[in-house]
């Protein structure tokens, strides 16, 4: 397959009149076009695959059954739970997806914030997150353990008449399975295993991050002194308020948002999308934590961003190759070069403007969503 385009965004770079050679679900060169009788695909505008790495797709049908899906509210701490385990590829969000150009999603447990009476129902450590391809081809089973602190949780361990209830309740509880997973790793025994605590020995020798629920700056500050004490990667999901901390964060990967939201609740109060202009030295990306915003929504939300002091090609980074970097999948996904998964987005104009639609989605060098043609 040949994808002809008369701009192409890598993201890193625009390029023009350049001929991307896919071949085994990949993208083997990028060379400039040349008049020959090859059959092509041409197109005007072609940007990476979208990707959004927090999302409960495949947890949460906007039109599906009622009920909590992504947590268990007998227990709230659950780290050997998979999401995997749950996701269903057939929700429609996943064709809303690549319809929209989203080709790659982080699915974590949990759930979205509501605008019903609980802002965002979630327990302390709701289990592991996955990364799918929007077309439903699982990439990563186990990325990260997913952790929560804050009201959110508080406040909904106490509507369940759970416990802990307080800030310093759900760092104990944390640091009591950490400490206690700790101990299991370097004692070597197998011979009573423990599901809980088999799941964490990843997370501590470095190999999955702790991906945190935050949203203030005092619980952004307790988080990091945590990950800290136990030597933990972390990610910081959410994280309203970071851009107050951004001197303090250059190291730190955040997924930023839903940038757009009702201020329900007093954690949501500074929320704003001008906050992003305080961001540049942060690493970070977006997230429309579907179904919060659907996801067909995300190239708005980025589009945001240019209000703010960003340039095209930074926004499109906040999309593109910094999700792809923060999920730690960068090698296959989020720009267009040689060597990466053939997921590509073909446009009918430039990118991030309103009056611009998908014409065709790519994942792994097949055709995934041709507009005009019904799936």
């Amino acid at each position: 397959m040949i994808v002809r385009c008369r701009v192409l965004f890598t993201p890193f770079e625009e390029l023009r009149d350049v001929d991307i050679v896919i071949e085994g679900g990949k993208v083997t060169a990028l060379r400039s076009s040349t008049a020959t009788d090859e059959e092509v695909i041409r197109a005007e505008y072609v940007i990476p695959g979208l990707i959004d790495p927090h999302t409960h797709m495949g947890l949460y049908r906007l039109e599906g059954e009622t009920g909590d899906h992504g947590f268990e509210v007998s227990d709230p701490v659950t780290p050997h739970l998979s999401v995997s385990d749950a996701v269903d590829v057939f929700d429609p969000a996943f064709k809303d997806a690549m319809m929209a150009g989203v080709t790659c999603v982080g699915i974590l447990p949990g759930s979205y914030m509501s605008f019903g009476s609980s802002v965002e129902k979630i327990t302390i450590m709701p289990g592991q997150g996955s990364i799918y391809k929007t077309n439903g081809k699982l990439v990563k089973r186990t990325a990260c353990i997913k952790a929560a602190v804050g009201e959110h949780p508080k406040r909904f361990l106490s509507e369940q008449k759970l416990v802990p209830t307080t800030r310093m309740g759900i760092i104990a509880e944390l640091r009591a399975v950490l400490s206690k997973a700790k101990e299991y790793m370097e004692s070597g025994s197998k011979d009573k295993r423990d599901p809980k605590l088999e799941a964490l020995v990843p997370l501590l020798k470095g190999e999955i991050p702790l991906r945190v629920h935050v949203h203030t700056v005092q619980d952004i500050d307790t988080v990091l002194k945590l990950a800290d004490e136990f030597g933990l990667k972390i990610i910081l999901d959410h994280a309203t308020e970071a851009y107050a901390l951004s001197d303090s964060l250059k190291d730190v990967p955040i997924v930023y948002g839903p940038i757009v939201f009702a201020r329900r609740g007093t954690e949501l109060k500074n929320l704003d999308s001008a906050n992003v202009s305080k961001m540049k030295n942060l690493n970070f990306c977006l997230t429309t934590d579907h179904p919060t915003i659907p996801i067909q929504y995300l190239d708005l939300l980025s589009s945001l961003t240019l209000a703010h002091g960003y340039s095209l090609k930074e926004a499109l980074k906040l999309i593109t190759i910094n999700a792809a970097r923060i999920l730690d999948i960068e090698d296959r996904v989020g720009s267009i070069e040689v060597g990466k998964d053939a997921d590509l987005v073909l446009l009918s104009g430039e990118p991030l403007l309103a009056k611009t639609k998908v014409l065709m989605t790519i994942i792994d060098g097949e055709i995934v969503f041709k507009a005009g043609e019904l799936g």
